[in-house]
């Protein structure tokens, strides 16, 4: 049985004259951690459903999500639904395994013709001292293969190439130096003195010890909108 968290626990204390007996022991739960991210390229907000249950609906576009949801053993398989929250039509759907404890991110990509939903864990672990732990998500279709420079624009500062689109890419670590001055992104083996989609800079965003996902896609559902980095910081324990 797969149980949500919606809210707060609410203890209710009832004060009573006279002995009571002890209370029972509240059962120990086993949870994982999630990050839901909507970047379907589409006018309607996301239904997320965990093995048939109803977990939120109506995730718009670009703004992360976040969830508990408790296991019935220490690792389970879990049904992961994406649906139009208006329609209800299923949009794309995958069998996950999850652990206790475990934190993952899932992402529904592309486009209702062509949809793509994943599924990744989270490396919680914090990065070397005065360092910022990251990676990046390649959300949008029509951009094709990108390299991204971090802390300048030469040829240096490259630190991945050719991340295509529905990749999660490795978790890196820099600095809020580099960080700060400039993430860029160019097509793959293009310089950014050639050729820049975007240019992430003089931003004060990243925290030293702190881990976050970089999304590469559109600034809005549409697919003739600007193109942005959406930043989330992700959970570390």
């Amino acid at each position: 049985m797969i149980k949500k968290i919606a809210a707060p626990l609410l203890l209710m204390l009832i004060l009573l004259s006279g002995c009571l007996k002890d209370p029972d022991p509240i059962p120990e739960t086993i949870n994982t951690y999630q990050n839901y991210y909507n970047y379907l390229l589409e006018p309607y907000g996301i239904q997320w459903e965990i093995d048939e249950v109803i977990l939120g609906t109506g995730h718009a576009y670009g703004i992360p999500a976040e969830a508990v949801i408790t296991l019935d053993q220490t690792e389970q398989k879990l049904l992961i639904q994406a649906r139009d929250s208006d329609s209800g039509l299923l949009i794309d759907s995958l069998s996950y395994t999850m652990v206790e404890n475990g934190a993952y991110m899932t992402a529904i990509l592309g486009s209702e013709e062509e949809p793509h939903l994943l599924c990744e864990p989270i490396d919680t672990r914090p990065p070397a001292s005065y360092m910022i732990k990251f990676r990046f998500l390649h959300t949008a279709p029509v951009l094709g293969p990108v390299d991204i420079y971090v802390g300048g624009d030469l040829p240096e500062y490259k630190i991945l190439s050719g991340v295509n689109y529905t990749s999660v890419t490795e978790y890196l670590e820099d600095t809020e130096e580099n960080l700060w001055e400039a993430i860029i992104v160019t097509p793959a083996n293009i310089l950014p003195a050639d050729s820049t989609i975007l240019s992430y800079t003089v931003n004060t965003i990243f925290r030293t010890g702190w881990s976050y996902l970089c999304a590469i896609g559109h600034s809005t559902s549409s697919n003739e909108s600007t193109y942005q980095i959406h930043v989330d910081d992700q959970p570390i324990y």
